[in-house]
């Protein structure tokens, strides 16, 4: 069985040969103009400046640059990118240039969702104000948003066809929501509601990735219809999430990458020990994959060893 027709089976919610790798057995392309994606500094299509650093093998936003106050007048500040004005059929060629669509599934990260890119653009403090002094422009500017978003899933399917579109909208930090569930529920799940829907009515799988503690979130995730959620961090109760709602929707991640796997002076058996441990609790029934974002390639390494061998052999051990 090639990994894609293991990991089909895994998003159709039957049980697969074995764990999946998501290390190997994805072909992942992270959409222009959501992000800079170079080294040094550069800007976004929202014209938000990102910074590389090293260390996190990643960018952030700048700090120090001009934010935005409020939402009052936001349709003088912000300006949506022209998604007509770029040639969508070589940037597709492009990046898809090294696909193996037989033996792979295909997969984009669509980053900062409507949460995220209000954050990018007005700092993290003035944009949780926003939800409190001007609930309205918050209202309009996400309905915008969500209309770009869907134009640009447009996009994707035509010159990608990719099989699953990770939506990026982070939410919590190790121990909270940023907000409570009354602001969500109001603010934010009405227009990830629109993006899941029109991700499914193309034909494509819907992930959700949402990075902190969301725990109280995922109930109403699974209502929404989503098929997966990553990264699923350890500071959410795992266990019980899988016991809950592992029939229901695919569970991608549930590592303790803080506590164990990038721990400075973790031990390559304590990282292994670490893999075999969320498998065994994750992977009985199914609905499981492995996404774990790591920045040490060391650790990458031993990880992707490790679900490889104790991977390939679980459930045929079950049986």
């Amino acid at each position: 069985m090639t990994p894609r027709e293991n990991l089909i089976r895994t998003y159709e919610h039957k049980l697969p040969a074995y764990v999946p790798n998501a290390f190997t057995d994805y072909d992942v392309w992270f959409a222009y103009g959501e992000r800079y994606f170079g080294e040094g500094t550069g800007k976004d299509w929202f014209g938000v400046e990102w910074t590389y650093t090293p260390q996190l093998n990643s960018q952030t936003v700048t700090p120090g640059q001009e934010e935005l106050e409020d939402l009052e007048n936001w349709k003088e500040h912000i300006t949506f990118p022209d998604l007509s004005s770029y040639d969508w059929e070589t940037i597709a060629l492009e990046g898809t240039k090294n696909w193996d669509r037989t033996n792979r599934m295909s997969l984009c990260m669509f980053l900062n969702g409507p949460f995220e890119r209000l954050m990018t653009l007005m700092g993290f403090e003035n944009a949780l104000c926003a939800f409190l002094e001007t609930p309205d422009e918050v209202h309009e500017f996400f309905q915008a948003l969500t209309e770009y978003k869907c134009e640009y899933l447009d996009i994707l399917k035509k010159y990608f066809n990719f099989d699953i579109i990770v939506y990026h909208d982070d939410w919590g930090n190790n121990g909270n929501m940023f907000f409570s569930m009354d602001m969500w529920k109001e603010f934010l799940m009405p227009y990830i509601q629109k993006v899941i829907d029109h991700t499914h009515k193309l034909g494509m799988i819907f992930e959700m990735h949402s990075c902190g503690y969301i725990e109280p979130a995922i109930p109403y995730l699974a209502e929404m219809g989503i098929d997966a959620l990553q990264p699923l961090q350890f500071c959410n109760d795992v266990a019980t999430i899988k016991e809950k709602f592992g029939s229901k929707i695919v569970l991608n991640g549930a590592f303790d990458t803080q506590g164990v796997l990038e721990r400075p002076g973790a031990s390559e058996e304590e990282i292994r020990r670490e893999v075999r441990r969320t498998i065994d609790v994750m992977a009985p029934g199914g609905n499981f994959s492995t996404a774990v974002p790591i920045i040490d390639p060391r650790v990458t390494a031993i990880v992707s060893d490790e679900i490889d061998h104790y991977g390939k052999a679980f459930y045929s051990s079950m049986k």
